[in-house]
């Protein structure tokens, strides 16, 4: 599940990874389904509370995509569905979970960027798909504010 995460001032929020031997990228809040998960967006709601200390409204979900998996997911093929959400507050000292106790996984950077094409296709966004989509659909996606 991945959040395409609107705020209030009608910015998108990406969190930029910093990684040992890897060039800055962006991805969108989300992660996957653990059992404990009612549903899907209830696997979205764990997940923006654990990466941002956060909370939002999901508002709709407009794609999937499928991949392969790797690392641990080597063999399996990987669903990610994508729902627009506004943003209702977070807190960064909230959060939790294995990307904040494992030092070996990175930062984890909340920003911000204004919903225009051009700023985010300068992005090094994680993954293509969803880089195509957020450039495609910016002028879009601000009529869900």
């Amino acid at each position: 599940m991945r959040a395409i995460l609107l705020t209030e001032e009608g910015n998108l929020l990406l969190i930029k990874r910093l990684r040992d031997g890897f060039a800055p990228y962006w991805v969108l809040p989300g992660g996957g389904v653990e059992i404990t998960d009612e549903s899907f967006e209830a696997a979205l709601h764990r997940e923006l509370a654990e990466e941002l200390g956060g909370t939002a409204e999901v508002l709709h979900e407009v794609f999937t995509s499928e991949y392969p998996g790797w690392g641990d997911l080597q063999g399996w093929i990987v669903r990610h569905h994508y729902y627009v959400c506004r943003l209702v507050g977070y807190d960064i000292s909230q959060r939790h979970g294995p990307e904040f106790s494992d030092p070996t996984r990175g930062q984890y950077i909340p920003e911000n960027f204004p919903l225009e094409s051009a700023v985010l296709s300068e992005l090094n966004i994680y993954a293509e798909p969803i880089k195509a989509y957020l450039v495609a659909h910016a002028a879009g996606l601000r009529s869900w504010l």
